[in-house]
């Protein structure tokens, strides 16, 4: 018996010491500051398992370095149905949904993984350009009384994409309709984020600076034009909005369509999107997250417009960013 003892705890000893150079390495390691892994060097780490009556967990150092900052992940278009949900679960910390379906947003909540709700018809109507609704008081009421039971796992909140491109209001009336909008997302969801998506037309307007809602802390840009990453018209956002304290999105081009208002890009240059985007992101301090359009394919206007679960290329790189962002660091 007493041998048997001697025996565990000399395994438990040398347990110990086995584990003493990787707590060593994990410490030293983050010691390092700014010192990030590219995104042609992330790997989807491992847990280690160490035998013996002792467990230790998360004595492996990650292997990717992600900054704090960079906290958030995931796709326009991913939480349409419950199969896209299932699928991007693993890599995303969230799903982007419409207000209205909360049966959806359940699965969410069950998966673990936060929401960006999209609210377009609960304050817009119309088909192509859209005019501010009658109702839209009532209508957000309605939508707020559905939505209360998630606002744990709301992220952020969207009252139209690119609404300064598709709203038929003059720019100061929509200024002042964003803003009438924030308030209530204020004060009803006080933790959610208020986003809006610009075209980088918008942002390169001369008077841009002077039609921003001021009640909105979350911006990213669309620019979907050329194989590089839209790098410089981000900074020009940021420069233009540096005195509202906001954190931004990254919107990388992840698609290939028919129209040919767009550029054809091959797989690899998508890929090469999605690289830079996610090498711009852990560069800059006040990029919050990665949202990269789109997931879902769809068909829309006589256009085709295939999305990241049409690529397989495309997906394992998407998976490997979103899960260096959500679990693998």
């Amino acid at each position: 018996m007493s041998f048997i003892r001697f025996s565990q705890v000399s395994l438990r000893s040398f347990t110990f010491f086995l584990t003493l150079p990787f707590l060593f390495w994990h410490a030293y390691g983050y010691s390092q500051p700014h010192i990030y892994t590219p995104a042609e060097g992330l790997v989807e780490t491992k847990p280690m398992v160490i035998p013996g009556n002792i467990f230790v967990s998360g004595i492996l150092p990650s292997k990717n370095r992600v900054p704090s900052h960079l906290k958030e992940f995931g796709f326009f278009l991913s939480g349409l149905d419950e199969e896209d949900i299932l699928e991007v679960a693993d890599f995303s910390t969230f799903v982007s949904v419409r207000y209205q379906d909360t049966d959806l947003m359940e699965i969410a909540e069950k998966l673990g993984v936060k929401i960006w709700v999209s609210l377009g018809s609960v304050f817009f109507e119309g088909d192509g350009k859209k005019s501010k609704r009658e109702d839209y008081k009532e209508r957000w009421q309605r939508a707020k009384r559905g939505l209360l039971p998630y606002k744990n796992i709301i992220y952020a909140f969207d009252p139209l994409d690119e609404p300064f491109h598709k709203s038929l209001l003059p720019d100061n009336e929509l200024k002042a309709y964003l803003e009438e909008i924030g308030s209530f997302l204020k004060l009803d969801f006080p933790k959610a984020k208020r986003a809006i998506t610009f075209t980088s037309y918008t942002v390169e307007r001369p008077r841009f600076q002077l039609v921003i809602p001021e009640n909105f802390n979350l911006f990213g840009v669309d620019h979907y034009v050329g194989v590089d990453f839209q790098g410089e018209i981000v900074n020009r956002l940021i420069m233009k909005t540096e005195h509202m304290n906001a954190k931004y999105y990254l919107i990388p081009r992840a698609f290939k369509t028919t129209s040919h208002n767009y550029r054809y890009l091959q797989q690899a240059e998508l890929v090469l999107r999605a690289r830079q985007a996610y090498n711009f992101a852990i560069a800059n301090s006040k990029i919050e997250l990665i949202y990269p359009f789109q997931w879902k394919s769809f068909f829309w206007d006589s256009e085709h417009y295939y999305g990241v679960d049409s690529f397989p290329e495309l997906r394992r790189e998407y998976e490997k960013i979103g899960r260096s962002i959500s679990k693998d660091r």
